[in-house]
């Protein structure tokens, strides 16, 4: 393990920047502090430096013949292996109070929907669907000067490093306030007086916490209040993060429908919207998304 007390210069390649060496710095960033970064392909300064990474065929480079690839076939490149050697770190300091097991599921989460995405990128690995998503890779590619730009490329390269810092900040923060959620949610789980409903007291993450704990897939709807608990929303479960395919989803004859029509169909005074897709639902009150819940079971 890197000792990261003893890094106080950074060093990566100059000229037109990518995601990858772009997220490898703000990963550093995170840990470290606002360290300045040398960019450079000038091998004697790069030497002298403390932690070289995208560049001079060292531990922290992927250009090399002979490049690390994970199990699932992404090759590593600069910004996973500096995720893989510092990233527990960096989440500790978010929470210093997180366990070892939410550690490695944040670390491991950042990594399947963060880095990885990066590293395949710029290992010239297509990832995209047939249709056209524009994804962080593209985004923080286009923060390099245009070609008829006399636009500093090393004053763009900070510009493109705080924002993808925030954007990281941003995801780690949610996924910590994911663990923090735990137990709002087993407490609904074991808690519920019918096995396809869980009731939430407060509106929080709940959908990685409800696929680990609920291993038979009982639940089915899951219903939580607003901020002010004034309104109720009733949402499916999907199979999957990431996915809209849910276990079940919400009565067909309300899908997409106006309130007087919600109300009619259901028998209530207080519906607000279903969506036209079936996934979610809300209600003035939790007696009538409990309805809604048990009509669509």
């Amino acid at each position: 393990m890197i000792n990261d007390k003893s890094i106080k210069t950074l060093g990566t390649h100059s000229g037109k920047f990518h995601a990858d060496d772009v997220m490898a710095t703000a990963i550093l960033r995170l840990l470290l502090g606002n360290i300045k970064v040398t960019r450079t392909r000038d091998e004697d300064i790069l030497n002298k430096l403390d932690f070289v990474y995208d560049i001079s065929f060292g531990e922290f480079d992927h250009h090399q013949l002979d490049k690390e690839i994970r199990e699932n076939n992404i090759p590593y490149a600069a910004c996973g292996l500096v995720w893989r050697e510092f990233g527990s770190r960096v989440i500790q300091k978010f929470n210093c109070k997180l366990n070892e097991s939410d550690i490695i599921s944040i670390f491991d989460y950042v990594d399947k929907n963060l880095v990885q995405g990066i590293d395949a990128t710029d290992n010239g690995i297509d990832i995209k669907s047939e249709i056209k998503v524009t994804t962080i890779s593209d985004i923080i590619q286009s923060f390099n000067p245009t070609w008829d730009s006399a636009s500093s490329k090393d004053e763009a390269f900070e510009e493109a490093t705080r924002y993808t810092t925030e954007v990281l900040k941003k995801i780690i923060n949610r996924q910590v306030s994911v663990v923090n959620a735990k137990m709002i949610v087993n407490d609904a789980f074991k808690n519920r007086t019918a096995k396809e409903i869980m009731i939430l007291k407060n509106g929080c993450p709940w959908l990685q916490q409800l696929l680990k704990t609920d291993v038979n897939n009982e639940v089915l709807f899951v219903i939580s209040p607003d901020d002010n608990n004034t309104e109720y929303k009733i949402q499916t479960v999907k199979k999957t993060v990431g996915t809209f395919d849910a276990r079940k989803d919400l009565l067909e004859s309300i899908r997409g429908k106006s309130r007087e029509e919600i109300n009619s169909i259901i028998k209530i005074d207080d519906a607000i919207f279903c969506h036209k897709a079936g996934f979610i639902a809300s209600t003035k009150s939790i007696e009538s998304a409990l309805k809604i819940a048990r009509l669509s079971i």
